[in-house]
C-alpha cells in the first residue's frame, strides 16, 4: 500500500488553524504587551468580532473595561510566569451573561515570558444548573426552617442531617442535640419494630413513601403521637447518594380524643365499669382465641335497690351504684372483669376458670362483697346481692347472659321463699 504524500508546506498550519476554529472554547494568544496575536472563531460568538478584527488589539479593547478590570490581575500574573485558572463572566453580543472557566498558560522561552495562551470554556449551562440547584436548596431550607410542622432530612441509616425548629419543639431537643442522632432514639419502644420495617420497605423500594402514626418519646420522657410521612430523595447536596425527607405532625390531641371516645363507647358513664358492648366484644375475642375453652359468667342483681330509688331518689341510688362498682372491682381481680348492664344489674366475666367450681367460688366472693351497709349522706341502707352463674362455651354470649340471669332469679326466688317461710308463725 502506497504511503500518502507528505503535506505541502503550510498544510500543517492550515489544519491546526481549522482545528482551533472548530473548538467551542475560546483559544487565543496574547503577547507580553497584552496585544492579541491569535484568536479562534469562538471569539466572534462571544464578542461579535472576527479573529482578524481582534488581531493586534489590546486585551482591554476586546473584552471591555469592566471585564478587563476583573481579569487584569490574572493576565499580569501569567506574564510573570504563573499559570492562572479562574472563573469569569462577560456579556455576549445578545446581552446575555455568559460564564467561563478560563486558563492563562505562560509562553516561557529561554526564561522569558513572551506572552500567554488563553483557553476559555463556556460553562454557562453548568453554572445556571448549579445556581438553580442552590436556589432550590435555599428555598427548601427556608421552607423547612419556617414550616409549622416538624421536618427533617435523614441519612438512609436514619441519622439526622437537618432538622427544623418545629421538630425540635415537638421532641424537646435543640438542633445541636438532634444532630447525629437516629430516629431509633425517639420512637417509642413498642413502636420501634414497626418503624424499622417501614424504613426497610422504603429503602428496598417496596413502597414509594411512608405514612403512619406512631408514638415518640420527648426529651422529658413524655409520649406523643406523631403523623410521619417520609420519602427517599437524591442526597447530593448533603454529600450522600440518597436521603430520607420526613415530615412530622403532632396528632396527640386527636389520638387522645379518639381514645376517649372509644373508652366512652364501651364504658358505663356512672360507674366507670365496662358496658354490655365491651362484654360481648371480650367474650367474642376469647372464643376466637380459644374456641374450645369455656368461660364463666356471673350475673349480679341488688336486692331492695328499687326501694332506695323510690324512697330516697335516684341521686341516692346513683351513690349506691358507684359504691357497688368499687366493691366489685376489689372483689374481681384481673384477668376477670366487671360490667354494668344497666340499672342494678352487673356481670362478672371469668374467662380462665378451669372448672364450674371456680366460677361458683367467685360468685360467692361477689355476693359477700356486695352484701352489707351502704352509706348515703346521713342514711344507711342494708342491701344484699343475688348472684347466678354459668360456665360454658363462649360462642354465644347472649345465651351465657340468659343462663346466668335465669340462675340468678332462681337464687333470688329461693331467698324470697326462705324469707317468707321464716316469717310465718310457728
Amino acid at each position: 500500500m502506497a504511503l500518502a504524500d507528505p503535506p505541502e508546506p503550510g498544510e500543517d498550519l492550515r489544519r491546526l488553524r481549522l482545528l482551533i476554529d472548530r473548538l467551542p472554547a475560546m483559544i487565543g494568544y496574547w503577547d507580553a504587551s497584552l496585544h492579541n496575536v491569535v484568536a479562534n472563531d469562538s471569539y466572534f460568538a462571544h464578542f461579535g468580532t472576527t479573529p482578524d478584527q481582534i488581531r493586534g488589539r489590546h486585551l482591554r479593547e476586546v473584552v471591555g473595561e469592566t471585564v478587563y478590570a476583573r481579569i487584569r490581575s490574572h493576565a499580569e500574573q501569567a506574564l510573570q510566569g504563573h499559570p492562572q485558572v479562574f472563573d469569569s463572566t462577560l456579556t455576549d453580543p445578545h446581552g446575555a451573561t455568559r460564564h467561563f472557566e478560563t486558563s492563562y498558560i505562560p509562553d516561557l522561552v529561554d526564561g522569558t515570558v513572551r506572552g500567554f495562551f488563553v483557553q476559555a470554556n463556556d460553562v454557562t449551562a453548568r453554572v445556571r444548573a448549579e445556581q438553580a440547584r442552590d436556589e432550590a436548596l435555599r428555598l427548601f431550607q427556608i421552607s423547612v426552617a419556617n414550616a409549622p410542622f416538624g421536618q427533617a432530612v435523614l441519612t438512609t441509616a436514619g441519622v439526622a442531617l437537618l432538622v427544623n425548629p418545629a421538630l425540635c419543639q415537638l421532641v424537646g431537643y435543640t438542633a445541636d442535640e438532634l444532630a447525629g442522632l437516629s430516629y431509633h432514639d425517639f420512637v417509642h419502644p413498642d413502636e420501634l419494630a414497626a418503624a424499622i420495617e417501614e424504613h426497610r420497605q422504603l429503602l428496598a423500594g417496596e413502597v414509594s413513601q411512608i405514612s403512619s402514626e406512631r408514638r415518640y418519646l420527648r426529651h422529658d420522657g413524655t409520649t406523643i403521637w406523631l403523623q410521619r410521612n417520609a420519602v427517599l430523595a437524591p442526597g447530593g447536596e448533603y454529600g450522600v447518594d440518597d436521603v430520607i425527607i420526613g415530615q412530622f405532625q403532632d396528632v396527640t390531641a386527636r389520638r387522645r380524643a379518639e381514645a376517649e371516645l372509644a373508652r366512652l363507647a364501651v364504658t358505663d358513664q356512672l360507674t366507670g365499669l365496662y358496658n354490655r358492648r365491651e362484654l360481648v366484644s371480650r367474650v367474642a375475642q376469647r372464643w376466637r382465641r380459644e374456641p374450645d375453652h369455656p368461660v364463666g359468667l356471673i350475673f349480679v342483681d341488688l336486692d331492695g335497690f328499687k326501694q332506695v330509688n323510690d324512697m330516697h331518689g335516684h341521686a341516692a341510688g346513683d351513690v349506691v351504684l358507684v359504691e357497688v362498682a368499687r366493691r366489685l372491682r376489689r372483689a374481681v381481680p384481673a384477668p376477670d372483669s366487671v360490667y354494668r348492664l344497666g340499672g342494678d344489674e352487673f356481670i362478672a366475666l371469668v374467662p380462665q376458670a378451669a372448672t364450674a367450681a371456680d366460677v361458683a367460688a367467685r360468685a360467692t366472693d361477689i355476693s359477700a362483697a356486695l352484701t352489707g351497709l351502704y352509706d348515703v349522706d346521713t342514711d344507711s341502707f342494708h342491701l344484699t346481692a343475688s348472684v347466678g352463674w354459668t360456665w360454658g362455651p363462649a360462642d354465644d354470649v347472649e345465651e351465657l347472659i340468659r343462663a346466668a340471669d335465669t340462675e340468678m332469679y332462681r337464687h333470688k326466688t329461693r331467698l324470697h321463699v326462705s324469707a317468707v317461710a321464716g316469717n310465718k308463725p310457728g
